[in-house]
């Protein structure tokens, strides 16, 4: 936000509503509305005149329309009342109505005042008003006793009001018979329809024809008004005289010059608001001219401030930053990026180097890519090139940059950093190096040791042999029984030294991915049943309690049997030796809600640290306690056995605590174990 928007917010519009356009608006609102009054009232008295010209104009057409149909009764009543044929009334009568559209229906009355005849075909004969004709038509052409207050004319014709109050009934007598021809006229056709040349009929709100005797018949025209003017007029039907009462509306009088009161009060409105607003507008351009000049000092301190602190940025960063054109022509560059290439000054750079993506990049690859991807993408992050120094040598920079764009969007720069990575680049490549070393070292050592275990086993495999044949004297007696003693010492010792060239052979086997499995369906149960019978001994010399929990059936398992019944014995076998006298070995299996395998051999033994499992884990390590020391072993127990879980695809879970015991957890994907097979017996 500007310096003057802000100053603006603080003084907003209604601050610069000063005396001056204050009074300026009061003055032409005052006038404005006095002005408006005026034309008010001078339209107001043309309204009241309109209208009494309207009500001569309205009576004098109600009279010409009623003169006209009495006229015409005269002129038809004869030939209408000598009885002709009822089709000939009828047609007659339409003629009638053609002519005088004003006449609703016309009757033929006796003198008895019965109706004889109505048309056209299809009018109510029993219309209001006709049942006490007799009353106000003369059979010889003078009104009778209680006859219409209307009067009759001296021509035969006599008027009165219908009783329903909405119809004026006109009656031609004809002298000497008795007989009288009634037309019925609509009061609301008659008094509101609109006359040639006229105003329209909403000017009035209430029309009524009052006779001298007080009979009155009204039309609401259903128009409302605010503002009324009363007006009466008189009409002569026949030598009868009735009054016709109007009541106007103002309002619709003053229609044609409405614009007139509005017109005032717009431009006396808008000329009050223009004057106050060139008040306002000048109060505030002066209010303006003093805001930017107390503030353009400010203004000016803060943006050399702002820029000094970018300029110490961009000369202090310590990554290399740059503008270079797209042709690759040096635009900026900071002091960190020319002394990262070897230049005494951004001077020398731009002079020396015309064409940076040719003369910096060292691979022709990256060379062509990183301006193009730029330009393309927008922005490019950590874009790794060799880049050639100065003097020759190279160092690797990490790029980022960003496309600029000119007013047209056409790209015309790229401005971006560089970072040196030649340290990191070269501790990457040694880190590599040493990576690949160590896995040669790792793969020549597990070659190694099966090769080794395997030259072992042959003149191993001989010494066993014949030191049970000579233990057990199976070629003749020996003479001295210390002899046979030594021998047996020495086949038990190449059977712990077989097993421990095996578990070598096996782990190095498996860590050299030349373990293959011999997979079938195994029989839990039995295999479960071997292995305790490996450890059987052992534990009975020990004092230790094996135990078995898993339930009566379970399901085939799809594994190697061979690699099964080596984990699970090792299992046993460890758990045995670090088990003291009186303890206890339980084997368990069961499936889990996932319908994974998972068997379980817990001990009672000494147990170790949460911190120490992962070292048991590991080849050739033990835990260091006494029993250790003198219950022996290489450490390859469980590493050989999570070696074989995870060949199988399984995990092993190793929870224990020290003086409690230990469990281990041999878990089986779901997929190998097959339950639809037939569940297995278990055999305890």
């Amino acid at each position: 936000m500007s310096v003057l928007e802000t100053a603006r917010r603080r003084r907003p519009a209604v601050f610069f509503l000063t005396r001056g356009p204050l009074l300026a608006a009061l003055s032409g609102l005052a006038l404005t509305v006095l002005a408006a009054f005026y034309v008010h009232s001078m339209l107001s008295g043309v309204a009241q005149a309109r209208l009494a010209d309207e009500a001569d104009a309205r009576s004098r057409h109600v009279q010409q329309r009623l003169d006209r149909i009495a006229a015409t009764l005269a002129a038809e009543g004869d030939f209408l009342t000598a009885n002709p044929a009822p089709a000939e009334f009828d047609r007659q009568v339409a003629l009638l109505i053609d002519l005088r559209p004003e006449i609703r229906s016309v009757s033929w009355v006796g003198p008895d005042g019965r109706v004889l005849r109505t048309g056209p075909a299809g009018a109510d004969e029993a219309s209001p008003g006709f049942a006490d004709l007799t009353f106000a038509v003369p059979i010889t052409g003078v009104p009778a006793a209680g006859a219409s207050t209307g009067g009759s004319t001296g021509g035969g014709v006599t008027v009165r009001l219908g009783s329903d109050g909405a119809s004026l009934l006109l009656a031609r007598v004809t002298p000497g018979v008795g007989t009288a021809l009634v037309a019925r006229i609509d009061l609301r056709d008659l008094l509101t329809l609109r006359m040639d040349g006229q105003a329209d009929p909403a000017l009035w709100t209430r029309l009524s024809l009052r006779s001298r005797g007080g009979e009155a018949a009204f039309v609401q025209t259903g128009h409302a008004a605010t503002a009324t003017a009363e007006f009466s007029r008189a009409i002569s039907i026949g030598d009868g005289m009735w009054w016709l009462d109007m009541t106007g509306d103002l309002v619709a009088g003053l229609a044609r010059q409405w614009w007139e009161v509005e017109a005032v009060l717009v431009f006396g409105l808008a000329l009050t608001l223009g004057v106050s607003l060139v008040l306002m507008v000048s109060r505030r351009r002066a209010y303006d001219r003093v805001v930017l000049m107390e503030s353009l000092e400010q203004a000016n301190a803060v943006l050399h401030a702002s820029e000094r602190k970018y300029r110490d940025i961009y000369e202090n960063a310590v990554e290399g930053m740059f503008t270079i054109s797209v042709g690759g022509a040096f635009l900026s560059a900071n002091p960190a990026l020319v002394r990262m290439l070897g230049y005494a000054s951004e001077g020398e750079l731009a002079t020396a180097v015309a064409d940076a993506w040719a003369q910096l990049f060292i691979d022709p690859r990256p060379r062509a890519d990183f301006p193009r991807d730029v330009v393309d993408r927008g922005a490019v992050q950590d874009f790794v090139a060799e880049i050639r120094r100065k003097d020759g040598s190279t160092l690797w920079a990490s790029l980022s940059a960003r496309v600029l764009l000119d007013g047209a969007g056409r790209a015309y720069a790229l401005q971006g950093t560089a970072d040196d990575i030649t340290d990191r680049r070269r501790a990457e490549v040694a880190l590599r190096l040493a990576k690949e070393q160590s896995e040669f070292a790792s793969r020549a050592k597990t070659e190694f040791l099966a090769n080794m275990s395997h030259e072992l086993r042959t003149p191993l495999n001989a010494i066993i042999g014949f030191s049970e044949i000579i233990g057990s004297q199976s070629l003749g007696a020996i003479g001295n029984p210390a002899y046979a003693e030594y021998a047996r010492d020495i086949h038990d010792s190449g059977r712990m030294l077989l097993d421990l060239i095996n578990d070598i052979l096996d782990l190095s086997k498996i860590e050299a991915g030349k373990r293959e499995l011999n997979e079938h369906m195994v029989d839990l149960p039995r295999v479960f049943v071997s292995c305790l019978r490996v450890v059987k001994e052992r534990a009975i010399r020990g004092g230790i309690n094996l135990q078995t929990d898993y339930a009566g059936f379970l399901p085939r398992l799809r594994a190697d049997e061979v690699a099964l019944k080596q984990l699970l014995s090792n299992l046993l076998a460890n758990a045995v030796k670090f088990t003291l006298k009186g303890g206890t070995v339980t084997l368990g299996a069961v499936v889990d809600e996932d319908g994974r395998l998972v068997i379980t051999v817990t001990d009672t033994g000494i147990g170790m640290r949460a911190e120490d499992i992962s070292r048991a884990l590991e080849p050739f390590r033990q835990i260091e306690n006494p029993l250790t020391r003198t219950a022996g072993g290489a450490g390859l127990g469980l590493p050989l056995v999570r070696a074989l879980v995870e060949l199988h695809g399984g995990t092993l879970e190793i929870d224990s605590e020290p003086g409690t015991g230990t469990t281990a957890r041999v878990i089986m994907p779901a997929d190998r174990v097959w339950p639809d097979m037939g569940l297995v017996a278990a055999a305890n």
